[in-house]
């Protein structure tokens, strides 16, 4: 581990805060948008458009916030982002329209994606070999609890005190974050110089892998299976199935267990278990199974909580069971440009998965054909990604080669 002035444990635990941060602010207020839509006087997919557009805000930060960081530090950067997040906290909570409230989320969103992206660059910057690997698992760890837990704080703080309750938890949150700022002391030793030619140039390079532009949508779609269920699932939940805002908390936490196992399963390493290559091939037929699974159902027995949950269990289970594999292969691709090559994968998979969520906006929730239809959709595209992916998987190898002797000097 490098020397620095910061204590190794405060450095994680403030790891693990700025890696939560972004998903917390997506997932601690879902509960509520069935209230919410009521309370602007507005649609289900107006609402819904809150969390698309936190999204899409979040991928287009980190393309500003990581290559800056590199040139000016981490700690100006996550001040100037978690100034804008906290600026959006405020304006959520005394937002009195939708459109001032979809705006505040953006402000959010674009603030926020410097927490996440800034925590994987510190661990870099302090640490090394055996311990690097170790914060790693903190912080993986820390990001794939918080969208297990949120729903069900969201839903009781909801049932509480109203739905404002959820966004003051995030205006809380950021002040929290703002006193642990305050202590961290700068980890880049080596600020590098912008370079904004190198960084089209290199940027287009890995646009173009089609390895790459597999990798990215196949690991966007896995991600979306909560995202979607997030957004959907409570006005199925509490307008259809008339449940309460907690039943659908504890719905989405066993969703996020079965993400988070799924995740811990790739842990698990024998001779006679199948390969990580053949484990995405396995989740993706299994998740479509599961998907077309919910079709038969739908048509057959009709919605209720079982019908429901079944399949999106183990649609959940197989998608978190893949992600790990396909993130740690897409990161990989480019070895000489990764800070580039994460930032950009970051950036298109939080894109697809926000595309996604935006169409999921209108699929009708009275009934369950209709999600169980775009849930095969999902499962038949992700089996087609990955498929592509694992066979031009070796072939951007033999071109790495080649990458590595072009001129990549700059922020990459």
């Amino acid at each position: 581990m490098n020397k620095t002035a910061n204590n190794p444990r405060f450095l994680i635990f403030f790891i693990c805060m700025l890696a939560s941060a972004g998903q917390l602010a997506i997932d601690i207020y879902v509960p509520a948008l069935p209230t919410m839509a009521r309370f602007f006087q507005t649609s289900a997919q107006a609402i819904q458009s809150s969390v698309t557009i936190y999204l899409v805000a979040y991928a287009f930060g980190q393309l500003l916030f990581g290559p800056l960081s590199d040139a000016y530090g981490r700690k100006k950067m996550l001040a100037l982002g978690m100034a804008m997040f906290t600026a959006g906290c405020v304006l959520t909570l005394t937002a009195s329209n939708l459109e001032t409230f979809v705006l505040a989320r953006s402000l959010q969103g674009f603030g926020i994606a410097a927490t996440n992206l800034l925590a994987k660059a510190i661990i870099t910057d302090t640490f090394s070999g055996q311990a690097l690997m170790h914060v790693f698992t903190y912080m993986a760890t820390a990001w794939g609890l918080a969208p297990i837990l949120a729903p069900v704080i969201g839903a009781h703080l909801q049932t509480s005190f109203g739905w404002r309750s959820c966004l003051t938890f995030l205006l809380i949150y950021s002040f929290v974050m703002w006193g642990f700022l305050w202590r961290y002391k700068e980890t880049l030793k080596h600020p590098v110089h912008l370079n904004p030619k190198t960084l089209v140039k290199n940027a287009g390079m890995v646009l173009s892998s089609p390895v790459f532009q597999s990798c990215f949508l196949a690991q966007g779609l896995c991600y979306s299976i909560i995202l979607v269920f997030n957004i959907v699932g409570p006005f199925i939940v509490q307008d259809t199935l008339h449940k309460p805002p907690t039943y659908f908390g504890y719905l989405a936490l066993a969703i996020g267990l079965m993400y988070f196992i799924g995740g811990i399963s790739n842990r698990i390493h024998h001779p006679r278990l199948p390969t990580s290559e053949q484990r995405l091939r396995i989740g993706a037929r299994v998740m479509t199974g599961a998907a077309i699974a919910m079709l038969i159902l739908s048509v057959t027995i009709g919605l209720n909580v079982w019908t429901l949950m079944a399949p999106v269990l183990v649609m959940g289970l197989c998608a978190g069971a893949m992600y790990p594999t396909l993130m740690g292969k897409g990161n990989s691709i480019f070895p000489h440009i990764a800070g580039l090559t994460s930032a950009i994968l970051g950036f298109a998979l939080i894109l697809v998965s926000s595309g996604m969520m935006a169409l999921a906006g209108f699929v009708p929730f009275h009934s369950l054909t209709p999600i169980a239809v775009f849930f095969v959709i999902v499962g038949l595209t992700v089996m087609l990604t990955v498929g592509k992916f694992l066979r031009h998987f070796e072939r951007p190898v033999a071109s790495l080669a080649t990458a590595d002797n072009r001129t990549t000097t700059g922020v990459s």
